[in-house]
């Protein structure tokens, strides 16, 4: 639940639901560091596992915020698609809140596209090349998706945090200039 105020500065968000997602994301990313330690001492023949491991837990992280994304849209009027395009934006343009929705997508779906991989409906396809983020492949693609989005190769899921927040003002903000 999210209650608006205003005041000199604009917009005033009071976020009942953000200490949830930030605990869980927290959550994730300790495994996600015991991960990255365990991978810095393993053999080459057991990196791969952690690897798939990390990816795992960052699909959760995925699925979590697209929940938030949901959560804010709520109880307000507005398309989802549309407020999925407002908001922060990679340095390649693409706005972050759609990029989470669409790698939050891809985990929940990819096991199911390798049986039809030659015959994915546009829409997979538009939701692989957004996680793709302008890359031909990955082995990894959510790990090189949370990479780009922290800008650096530092691997936290709470480094997409300040960008859902940046992302709620602006759905509110759309609402009030639109209203």
């Amino acid at each position: 639940m999210i209650i608006t105020s205003n005041n000199q500065d604009g917009i005033e968000l009071h976020d009942f639901g953000v200490g949830y997602l930030k605990g869980v994301l927290e959550s994730l990313d300790s495994s996600l560091m015991s991960i990255n330690k365990e991978i810095e001492s393993s053999s080459v023949w057991e990196v791969e596992s952690y690897c798939d491991h990390g990816e795992y837990l960052i699909g959760v992280g995925f699925c979590v915020m697209q929940r938030y994304l949901f959560d804010v849209l709520q109880d307000i009027q507005i398309a989802p698609g549309l407020a999925r395009d407002l908001g922060p934006r990679t340095s390649n343009g693409v706005a972050v809140a759609r990029l989470i929705h669409s790698a939050a997508n891809y985990w929940k779906h990819a096991p199911e596209w390798h049986i039809w991989l030659q015959e994915l409906k546009p829409k997979s396809q538009k939701t692989i090349d957004e996680v793709l983020h302008s890359r031909d492949s990955a082995d990894y693609p959510l790990s090189d998706l949370l990479s780009d989005l922290n800008g650096s190769s530092e691997l936290t899921l709470t480094g997409c945090f300040p960008h859902l927040i940046h992302w709620r003002k602006a759905v509110f903000e759309h609402i009030k200039k639109n209203v």
